[in-house]
């Protein structure tokens, strides 16, 4: 009698798991999937869809930019688009009008913001007076500059600080260069071309443990109802696309997506795309959304919607495609394939 080896015996396991949770098929199931941003985190999509892991759990995915978190929640709500990678505070002013706008994974669990601006300001306490460009009144980049505020005991009213809702991360870096903002938060990865352009670096809002769920995974009600084993083959293809980024190894390959899909021709820009996405991955391996930073965002955003009061997190997210793929070992037995390639 031939004796297996227990290696042996969970090598096998573990292909014959993933084979039989893949389910892939010559008919490709259409999906569309959007993000709001141009950002290192969005190769959440743009790696999936390269790789062929979407492809591989039986989708042909659609990915299409609709840049702005507003008009995203707009998209999801109306249909014409399944899944959205999107901020958690759009997410949430979406669910409060009765939308159905559901967070069912967490991509960036922390403040992963710098607050950055004009060389004339000294430090954060010398924001007084000075203005902040947001992406617009309410938005995500406006909740984590008054999150952030917050925490250094500063208040806009009282500091006589003002807003300036200023667009996209883009044009708020282009409204410091004319002067029309002091100050903005930008996605780390930004900051270093922004310190060789002479900008100051004000501070790494994530090392400060500020609850916040920065960027999230987004469905609504309504598709999960209809589409839930859709939207569970997408979540599949997403942590196969975060465990392919975890992955060292895989370095060149995940930079030559991020230079493609943001366009950076300078090397060095690209290596600090990949070290902040590479940094957001290894720290989501079970990518659930976090309550208490969805809280945080409910209790800042109902300063500014009274329907956004009457919500608490479990009204919000649905974590339990993540924690289905968790029970019946696909999340493990991913992370051992990419591991073992």
């Amino acid at each position: 009698m031939v004796r297996l080896r227990p290696k042996f015996l969970e090598t096998v396991f573990t292909i014959a798991l993933l084979i039989g949770l893949t389910h892939s098929t010559s008919a490709q199931e259409k999906i569309r999937l959007s993000y709001s941003a141009l950002s290192p985190s969005t190769a959440f999509l743009w790696i999936p869809r390269e790789k062929a892991f979407f492809k591989k759990h039986g989708l042909d995915a659609e990915i299409i930019l609709i840049e702005s978190g507003t008009l995203t929640s707009q998209a999801l709500a109306s249909g014409e688009i399944g899944i959205a990678d999107n901020a958690g505070a759009p997410a949430i002013i979406s669910n409060a009008s009765g939308s159905g706008e559901t967070i069912i994974m967490g991509l960036v669990n922390s403040l992963e913001y710098n607050m950055v601006s004009t060389k004339q300001v000294k430090d954060l306490a010398d924001l007084k007076g000075k203005r902040i460009g947001v992406s617009r009144i309410g938005s995500s980049s406006h909740a984590a500059a008054e999150i952030a505020l917050d925490h250094f005991k500063l208040d806009a009213k009282r500091d006589h600080i003002t807003f300036v809702q200023s667009g996209t991360m883009t044009t708020r870096v282009a409204g410091l260069r004319v002067g029309a903002i002091d100050a903005t938060v930008v996605d780390p990865a930004f900051v270093p071309f922004m310190l060789k352009e002479g900008y100051k670096d004000l501070g790494y809002l994530g090392k400060f443990g500020i609850p916040y769920q920065h960027e999230s995974l987004d469905s609504s009600k309504a598709y999960l109802a209809k589409h839930r084993d859709t939207a569970l083959k997408a979540v599949r293809g997403i942590i196969e696309g975060i465990a392919f980024i975890a992955q060292e190894r895989n370095s060149s390959e995940v930079k030559r997506v991020l230079g493609k899909y943001l366009k950076f021709d300078d090397p060095s820009k690209i290596d600090d795309a990949y070290k902040s996405l590479r940094g957001y991955a290894l720290n989501i391996r079970k990518p659930y959304p976090t309550n208490e930073g969805v809280n945080s965002l409910i209790n800042f955003l109902a300063k500014f919607n009274p329907k956004v009061a009457k919500l608490t997190a479990q009204d919000v997210v649905d974590a339990s495609l993540v924690e289905e793929l968790e029970k019946n070992g696909f999340i493990d037995a991913v992370y051992k394939e990419a591991q073992g390639r």
